[in-house]
């Protein structure tokens, strides 16, 4: 209780003068074998959260879509003469959790633990063991390709995930990013244990992995810990750039068939690569569009106004090739054709007139103002670390961040809105059951 107590004490104590807020540093080193080492430590939980960052997403998968995700789903199923169910017995046995996930761009390994000696010594061993010595067992190989095969089938299921996937399909067209993370039935029944085995050798490599650290450890241990960690790996090299994203020369609509009573409606188009220098005033301006919950523009005339949906909502999503701008919404049938000219029009005329005095200034009081809370726990912190360590932001990023909120204004949101979302570019997908209109 005493360490809650002191986290929330000193949550407050920032906000009062959240312009000002100190930081800690993030300190960087490189392993021996060439790994990027990035480390925060913390006072007050005696607890370490820990990311590996690989350049090992689906936008590697090549001809073989799906390899990445069945890569890293299989690294927990075996490694050094244990079985998953060894590798979970042992991490319950001093409450560690090791987990990982793919994504386009990456693939991360996820750790938490105890900082007490035996805590960490056999998570850590695991987390070795995991990374540098998987087993790829034929037995789990086969269990999770026939449930990932099993979830591809599952889509069908959903007009969401349908409309997304033909959303990124139509907007990347041939880009990597087009493809659905977890591979399509085609090219997972295809894939075999050894093109596991494969990817991993190409990819689990030294020169492409990041390993970034936040707890209550001192800079030596780890500094020992890393080393110990990555010791096996081979150098290997860094992965091939991602091909450049082009942004569609022309918009689209595109109508799912699909017997629901919703229609599930999104409006998109690739944007934004990290570190645009667009991004404050594109953040900011998306705040006041879609990005704030009920109190963002959309909702208030997609709900208020006209009673269309429940929510609304927009966002910018940054990646290592230009990332989506998407907005969306779900309606009643009947109302989809309603709600498409009302999502354009809200966004038409954000374009054109930007925000207002009292929109901009609510924003970022609501930005700032909560930015100490984003950074309360270690897992936070964490996640922060690691999108400024993806985007290769400067290491001192967090510092600044308040003072980029403060300064964007008005002309610069329009500008950069003006700059980034062509309309006549955009696509909109709709899923859901057409309505005959009755004469």
């Amino acid at each position: 209780m005493k360490i809650k107590i002191k986290v929330i004490v000193s949550s407050v104590l920032l906000l009062l003068s959240p312009l000002s807020l100190a930081l800690p540093s993030i300190q960087h080193w490189q392993t021996n074998n060439g790994v990027q080492v990035y480390f925060v430590p913390t006072e007050g939980l005696p607890i370490l959260d820990a990311q590996l960052v690989l350049r090992a997403g689906s936008s590697a998968d090549g001809d073989k879509n799906g390899v990445a995700a069945l890569t890293s789903a299989l690294l927990t199923q075996g490694a050094a003469g244990l079985n998953a169910q060894d590798i979970a017995e042992r991490l319950d046995s001093v409450g560690a959790q090791l987990s990982a996930s793919t994504s386009r761009d990456l693939t991360t390994i996820s750790y938490r633990s105890l900082t007490d000696e035996k805590a960490l010594q056999t998570s850590w061993q695991l987390l070795k063991a995991v990374l540098s010595k998987p087993s790829f067992p034929l037995q789990d190989f086969n269990r999770i390709k026939a449930r990932t095969l099993l979830g591809i089938k599952q889509r069908q299921e959903s007009p969401g995930v349908l409309g997304q996937l033909a959303l990124y399909q139509e907007i990347y067209k041939n880009h990597p990013y087009s493809h659905a993370i977890q591979g399509v039935e085609s090219t997972v029944k295809e894939i075999q244990v050894n093109d596991l085995k494969q990817f991993y050798r190409q990819y689990y490599v030294a020169n492409n992995l990041a390993v970034v650290l936040v707890g209550g450890i001192s800079r030596d241990q780890a500094e020992r810990m890393v080393e110990e960690l990555v010791v096996d790996l081979l150098a290997g090299k860094k992965a091939a750039p991602i091909e450049a994203v082009l942004t569609p020369q022309k918009g689209k609509v595109i109508h799912l068939e699909y017997p629901s009573e919703q229609t599930h409606l999104l409006y998109g188009l690739p944007v934004l690569q990290h570190n645009d220098p667009d991004y404050f005033p594109l953040y900011v301006g998306n705040h006041i569009l879609g990005g704030s919950g009920f109190s963002s523009r959309i909702v208030k005339e997609i709900r208020e106004e006209r009673g269309l949906a429940y929510s609304a909502y927009s966002y910018f999503h940054p990646m290592i090739q230009k990332g989506p701008f998407v907005m969306g919404l779900q309606t009643r049938n009947e109302k989809a054709k309603e709600a498409s000219m009302a999502v354009k029009q809200t966004l038409r005329t954000f374009i054109q007139d930007g925000p207002t005095d009292e929109e901009l200034m609510a924003a970022k009081k609501n930005i700032i103002g909560g930015f100490a809370l984003k950074l309360d726990s270690n897992k936070k912190l964490l996640g922060n670390v690691v999108r400024i360590v993806v985007s290769g932001a400067p290491l001192n990023y967090l510092n600044s961040y308040m003072q980029k909120i403060e300064a964007v204004t008005q002309q610069q949101i329009k500008q950069a809105f003006q700059r980034h979302l062509k309309m006549e570019k955009m696509v909109m997908v709709t899923a859901g059951q057409s309505v005959v209109q009755k004469d």
